[in-house]
């Protein structure tokens, strides 16, 4: 096994995207990182197949993410909301944390992590 850290070769340019549900409405809270490490394993010393717009955490390596930093937007999308609901989301967003939609009973159903660039994947170990 051969262990590789993954990062973008540009900053800002990991896109985490988390999908929140609650009955037939849907949140999607998207977030800019400056940077960011991630580790995978291969079965040899073929370095892993990752290229610029791949979701890191739905691709064909078991992708774990050491660290995320300095996020640098948060934006909001938002499905089977009318234009009113919409605001009042976005209100209710700026004045609470993301996490407190779980407390409010929204389910996380899918989290992205997106390298935006080409990523620069380094050997660790074998």
């Amino acid at each position: 096994m051969t262990t590789w850290k993954i990062q973008p070769s540009y900053k800002k340019s990991l896109i985490e995207r988390m999908h929140f549900v609650k009955g037939k409405k849907r949140v999607i809270v998207e977030t800019g990182w400056r940077s960011g490490t991630f580790h995978c394993e291969t079965e040899d010393d073929t370095p892993p197949d990752i290229e610029a717009g791949d979701d890191l955490y739905h691709c064909d390596y078991d992708v774990e993410m050491e660290e995320t930093f300095d996020g640098c937007w948060e934006d909001h999308e938002f499905v089977g909301f009318t234009d009113k609901q919409k605001e009042k989301m976005e209100t209710w967003l700026e004045e609470n944390s993301i996490f407190d939609l779980e407390e409010d009973g929204w389910m996380i159903t899918d989290t992205e992590m997106i390298i935006d660039c080409d990523p620069i994947i380094e050997k660790v170990t074998e």
